[in-house]
């Protein structure tokens, strides 16, 4: 396959690497985006030995950023082929002490960020395909939500909340994408040693989790190239779980303790 131009968004994570590192294992050609430029830096850096690799640190719940994303993908690459949007903010809170600011700012980190760069990244997958009509559209997106888009947990109603519109929204812009052959799916995540799991009980969210293993970002960066590459064309709207069978269970440890 030849090689292609990649953003990966949210880079600066464990994720995020384990999916740059993977689409630079294909020869893929990359511009790797968040908001930590040393950590960026090192990663592109060192990627830079394997494949064409840049980087532009950005908060993608800025339009203006996102605009900056595409502006330096387009400077570095000439085109954009593929969108990994690997970000995703996790926090806990008390349902009754949950701020209407915090409510809203886990959306933007999650939902908003999402949205806008993937609106950016299909307005220029149609100006490529308007430019040369004659060639084949290969466009495709993959977020990254969490399995608690389609569970819940009590003392996360922000974090559900935008990951259930992420969910949704991966699906209503395939349908949106799909008259210009350009697929839009996600990799639903569970346990993964990763930095969102740094306020979780690795023994607790072990013992939900068939498989009996926390996963690794590799697993998810294995997903998430299948979703991109050629040998998913026909597949979009879909999300694709790296969760070792937690959806599946039918265990009760998942409860709400009463208070009356």
């Amino acid at each position: 396959m030849p090689a292609r131009s990649v953003i990966v968004a949210g880079a600066d994570s464990a994720i995020g690497e384990a999916c740059a590192r993977k689409f630079a294992e294909a020869g893929d050609r990359l511009l790797l985006v968040g908001e930590d430029e040393e950590t960026l830096r090192g990663l592109a850096e060192d990627l830079k030995s394997k494949v064409e690799t840049a980087f532009v640190v950005a908060v993608i719940s800025n339009r203006l950023d996102v605009h900056n994303v595409i502006a330096e993908a387009l400077e570095s690459h000439q085109r954009v082929d593929a969108l990994v949007n690997a970000t995703l903010v996790v926090s806990s809170r008390e349902f009754l002490d949950l701020a209407e600011e915090d409510f809203a700012a886990m959306l933007d980190a999650n939902l908003k960020s999402a949205f806008l760069l993937t609106q950016a990244t299909c307005r220029q997958f149609v100006k490529q395909i308007e430019t040369s009509p004659e060639a084949q559209a290969e466009g495709a997106i993959v977020n990254l939500l969490s399995v608690e888009g389609v569970t819940a947990a009590a003392e996360r109603v922000a974090f559900a909340a935008s990951q259930g519109g992420l969910h949704q929204l991966t699906k209503a812009v395939a349908l949106a994408m799909s008259p210009y052959g350009v697929r839009v799916n996600a990799v639903g995540i569970g346990a993964i040693k990763a930095d969102y799991m740094k306020d979780f009980d690795a023994k607790t969210a072990k013992s939900t989790v068939p498989l009996n293993r926390i996963g690794d970002p590799e697993d998810v960066a294995e997903a998430a190239y299948f979703l991109a590459s050629p040998a998913a064309s026909y597949i979009t709207g879909q999300t694709l779980f790296v969760d070792g069978g937690r959806l599946v269970r039918s265990g009760a440890a998942d409860y709400v303790e009463r208070k009356t």
